[in-house]
C-alpha cells in the first residue's frame, strides 16, 4: 500500500515538473553579482512593470503564470537597453551581460527561439548597413547621383524585407510571434492581406491580446478603405446641408440638374486662395443654369472665411462647415480638395483644379 501511494505521489508529482500552466525565469548577468531585475510586459501604451527579482548569488528568478505568451523586457537596475523575449509558460534560462542585452541567450522559450530565427533571416540586413554608410558618405560630399542610386537599390531591399515579414506572419499565424509582427506591420498590408491574416489567427488564437488589436486597429482601416471606395467615380457623391453666408441652410441636392464643382477650401490654405481667381474666371464663363461651384470653407472663425471671400471676390455659392463634418464624409486629408459631379449628383473627376475645370467644362457645355 505504501508503495503504491509513494508511486502515486511521484507520478502526481513528476505530471506538476511538466505542467506548462505556469513559468519559472532562471537568469544571470555574467557581469553583475548583485542588483535589482524588472520583468516589464509591452502594452499598447507601452512598458509596464510585472515584476521584481534580486540578483543572489550572480542570478535571479521570477515565477508566476501567464495567460497568453506575450512579448516582455527584462531590465537590469536603470540600464536602457533590455533583453527582449517571449515569456511563455516553460522553464526559461536567460543568460546575458549588461553591456550586450542584445545577444543574450535565451533557452526553453519556444516563441523566443523563434523570434531570434526570425531576426537572424531578415534578408539584406549586413548590406543594408554598408549601404548606410555608403549613403552617409555620398551626402557628405554631395554625391546626389550616388545617393539616388542607393536610394533606388534600397527601395528594391525593403520590398524584399516587407515580402518576408508577409511570408513568415502567414508561416506563423498560429503562435503569438506571428501575431506580434502583423500587429506591428499591419499599416505595410493591403486590406485584403490583413484581412487573411487576421481572419487565420482568429481561428487560431482568438482571444489573444495582440489580435484583438489587430481587430480593433483594422475597424477604422475598414471604414476608410469603405469610404474611399463609396467616392469613387461613378459613385453618387455625400449629400450635405451647410449655412451660407446670408445664413441660409443649402443642401448639395439644390443643384441636381446642373455640373457642380465641390472645392474644399480655408481662407489659411494658400493653394487655396491661389486657386480663387480660376475658379471666379470659371464661374463668370460657365456659372449659370447647367454649372454651379459649392465652396466649402473648413475655416473655424466665421469671420476668416467671411474676409477671404471678400478679398477674393468669390461670387458663387459658399458654404461653412467648420467642425469638418461634411469633409469628413468626403475622406478630405489635406486642401484644396475638389469634386467634379454630374447633373445627376455623381462623381466625374476627383482632385481636378482650375485651368483642367475650364477645359472640362468647354468639352461640357460647348
Amino acid at each position: 500500500m505504501m508503495k503504491k501511494l509513494l508511486f502515486g505521489l511521484a507520478f502526481i508529482g513528476l505530471i506538476t515538473a511538466c505542467s506548462t500552466d505556469s513559468y519559472k525565469i532562471t537568469g544571470s548577468f555574467e557581469d553583475a553579482e548583485s542588483g535589482t531585475v524588472y520583468l516589464r510586459k509591452i502594452e499598447q501604451t507601452g512598458p509596464v512593470d510585472v515584476d521584481t527579482a534580486i540578483i543572489e548569488n550572480g542570478s535571479f528568478t521570477f515565477e508566476g503564470s501567464v495567460e497568453h505568451p506575450e512579448l516582455h523586457l527584462l531590465y537590469y537596475e536603470d540600464n536602457q537597453a533590455p533583453v527582449v523575449f517571449f515569456l511563455e509558460n516553460a522553464n526559461i534560462t536567460i543568460k546575458a551581460v549588461t553591456t550586450d542585452t542584445e545577444n543574450a541567450e535565451i533557452s526553453g522559450s519556444r516563441l523566443s527561439t523563434l523570434f531570434q530565427k526570425f531576426n537572424d533571416d531578415v534578408p539584406h540586413m549586413e548590406k543594408v548597413e554598408s549601404m548606410r554608410e555608403e549613403f552617409f558618405q555620398a551626402q557628405n560630399e554631395g554625391d546626389q547621383a550616388t545617393m539616388e542610386s542607393i536610394m533606388a537599390d534600397m527601395e528594391v531591399i525593403v520590398e524584399d524585407q516587407n515580402q518576408y515579414y508577409k511570408d513568415f506572419v502567414k508561416d506563423n499565424s498560429d503562435n503569438a510571434l506571428g501575431a506580434f509582427l502583423a500587429l506591428n506591420m499591419a499599416q505595410a498590408m493591403t486590406m485584403e492581406e490583413l484581412e487573411e491574416v487576421v481572419t487565420e489567427l482568429s481561428n487560431n488564437l482568438e482571444d489573444h491580446p495582440y489580435v484583438i488589436q489587430l481587430k480593433e486597429m483594422m475597424a477604422p482601416m475598414q471604414a476608410q478603405q469603405a469610404m474611399e471606395e463609396s467616392l469613387n467615380i461613378g459613385s453618387e457623391a455625400p449629400g450635405f446641408t451647410l449655412t451660407d453666408l446670408d445664413g441660409n441652410e443649402v443642401n448639395l441636392d439644390d443643384f441636381r440638374g446642373k455640373y457642380v464643382f465641390v472645392d474644399f477650401w480655408a481662407a489659411w490654405c494658400r493653394p487655396c486662395r491661389e486657386e480663387n481667381p480660376v475658379l471666379k474666371q470659371a464661374y463668370d464663363r460657365f456659372g449659370g443654369e447647367q454649372f454651379e461651384i459649392v465652396g466649402v470653407s473648413l475655416d473655424e472663425e466665421e469671420a476668416d472665411w467671411r474676409e477671404a471671400v471678400e478679398e477674393d471676390q468669390i461670387n458663387w455659392t459658399q458654404l461653412h462647415d467648420p467642425t469638418g463634418v461634411v469633409a469628413e464624409s468626403y475622406a478630405v486629408q489635406s486642401i484644396p480638395n475638389t469634386w467634379l459631379l454630374d447633373k445627376d449628383g455623381n462623381i466625374m473627376e476627383k482632385q481636378i483644379k482650375g485651368e483642367e475645370l475650364i477645359e472640362t467644362l468647354e468639352e461640357l457645355l460647348n
